[in-house]
Parts: C-alpha cells; sequence; structure tokens
C-alpha cells in the first residue's frame, strides 16, 4: 500500500485525495454561521391581518461563550427572552412566547442583505407576523 503523498503514490489518486479533502473543508466553511454584531438591533413587526402597519420592536442580541441570546424588546422595554436560538448561513431562527398569550411564536428570518434580516414568526394556528432586524449603527 502507498501512502499518500509518497514519492510511489499514483498521481490520479494523490490528486482525487487532494481534490475531496479540499471539497470537505469547503463545505465545512460553508456550514460555518457568522456571529451576529453584539448589541440593540432595531426592527418592525406587522401581524398578517393588517400588513401595512410597522410597529417598532428592538433585540437585544448577546453572546454567552459561543451561545448566542436574543431577547425581544418592546416599546415599554420589558424583554421577552428567546430560546431555541440558532443561526445558519441564511436564517436566524428563535422562538418566544406572545406577551399577552404567551402562546410560542417560532421564527425563521432570513438574510435580507448582509446584515439584516426578515421573516414571519407563526404560531401553531398558522396565525404569523412579518418581523425585520437590522444591526446596530
Amino acid at each position: 500500500m502507498v501512502a499518500f503523498g509518497s514519492p510511489g503514490a499514483h498521481p490520479n489518486r494523490s490528486m482525487s485525495r487532494l481534490l475531496c479533502a479540499s471539497l470537505l473543508l469547503t463545505l465545512a466553511a460553508c456550514d460555518s454561521p457568522d456571529r451576529l454584531t453584539e448589541g440593540r438591533w432595531t426592527g418592525t413587526l406587522a401581524p398578517m391581518n393588517h400588513p401595512e402597519m410597522a410597529n417598532p420592536v428592538a433585540y437585544a442580541v448577546d453572546y454567552e461563550g459561543d451561545a448566542l441570546t436574543i431577547d425581544l424588546v418592546g416599546p415599554d422595554g420589558a424583554a421577552l427572552p428567546a430560546r431555541d436560538v440558532r443561526l445558519t448561513t441564511d436564517t436566524l431562527y428563535f422562538v418566544f412566547g406572545e406577551p399577552e398569550a404567551n402562546i410560542p411564536l417560532r421564527c425563521a428570518l432570513g438574510r435580507e442583505n448582509p446584515e439584516g434580516f426578515a421573516g414571519r414568526c407563526t404560531d401553531a394556528a398558522g396565525q404569523w407576523a412579518r418581523f425585520t432586524m437590522l444591526p446596530p449603527e
């Protein structure tokens, strides 16, 4: 058996192994999510029944070690902690309790541009609101 890269290695096998290793590294890099800028993000929410409305909302974004944390901050300053926060290459996912009825809302906000996000937060009955999220300036 000839070891990878040894003088007697078959050139096509060596090249194949090198290409496979490069592909694996590229795929791993594609799955590496970016870190969000810590601080107070701003945005809006528009209920499905009134899409013309743009109610202000803020997000307190922080990291505890490598774990991303987000609190939604209402106009009165009350913070609602998000749970199950997960950032992929193109989508930010989280769940929070709707403040009036404490109904869980599942959110999936896609990247709108290199820094901002927008998408729906939906309850179990299919009711939703559109949320936007822009980084601190």
